[in-house]
């Protein structure tokens, strides 16, 4: 439980930093921000330890797992930015991804002492459904921070606000780079992920649909990034636009989903 406070607080601390390291234009605040992920995802490990989800041949999975996975993710991923091609952009990345997981983190503490769970027993290939289904998730989160940053761009330089400042952000090229990176990637693991689901199902059901409300929300899901992917593939329209839309449905997805898992306990896969 206290471990889980510290977690808390050390997200809001990295978003402080994350946040500074833009106004401030100081190396030490970004340098500040990566040691700290690094803290957090040590501190994340830990606590990952301290819950098992594999006990006696069953996996049993809190809905608390599922906040703490996509933190997880998210953690992994900005670390990741910091080594990566977009080691250039980790500031300004850093600024929306890192408050992002800090809010889902305060989301989740008051899951900590929930008792519904999701039974899977020996079924690993559902573990995997859901992992795959988070990376999607998570990578769609990427392709959000970098619509919002080429919406903040756009305006500064509408508004030619000081290049000193600009200068701070990625170019507008390479923020619609990285959104089609990170919106091709977000749709082969929902791919991955509606597969590997269908293929169980039909394995231990015998049939390819279950019907149930997560899986059409699944659907919708992945008929929404699709058609965003398509849209930034074939420059249907402006990435201004295009940006406008992913942020949009970025919120919607994520609000239903988030509703979904807390509202909804029956069907399949469900926390009960």
């Amino acid at each position: 439980m206290i471990a889980l406070y510290i977690l808390v607080l050390l997200f809001i601390v990295a978003s402080a930093y994350s946040i500074l390291s833009i106004h401030k234009d100081l190396p030490r605040y970004v340098t500040a921000t990566k040691l700290l992920m690094s803290f957090i995802l040590i501190v994340l490990m830990a606590i990952g330890y301290c819950m098992p989800v594999y006990i006696a041949g069953v996996y049993k999975i809190h809905i608390f797992t599922f906040f703490y996975l996509i933190i997880l993710f998210l953690t992994l991923l900005t670390l990741y930015m910091a080594v990566s091609q977009w080691n250039n952009d980790y500031r300004s990345l850093s600024a929306i991804l890192i408050p992002l997981a800090a809010i889902i983190s305060i989301i989740s503490l008051f899951f900590i002492n929930s008792p519904r769970h999701m039974t899977i027993g020996h079924n690993s290939i559902m573990v995997i459904h859901i992992v795959l289904a988070l990376l999607g998730e998570v990578l769609f989160f990427v392709a959000f921070a970098s619509s919002v940053l080429y919406i903040i761009v756009s305006w500064q330089l509408q508004k030619k606000s000081s290049m000193k400042f600009i200068n701070r952000f990625p170019s507008l090229s390479v923020l619609s780079k990285l959104t089609s990176f990170s919106l091709s990637r977000s749709l082969f693991f929902f791919t991955a992920g509606i597969i590997i689901g269908i293929i169980m199902l039909f394995q231990f059901y015998g049939n390819l649909s279950s019907g149930s409300p997560k899986e059409i929300l699944m659907y919708t899901a992945w008929g929404i990034i699709f058609m965003l992917w398509l849209i930034s593939r074939w420059h249907i329209t402006s990435n201004y636009y295009l940006s406008i839309m992913i942020i949009v449905s970025f919120l919607i997805l994520m609000i239903v989903f988030m509703a979904s898992n807390v509202v909804i306990t029956s069907g399949f896969h469900s926390f009960r």
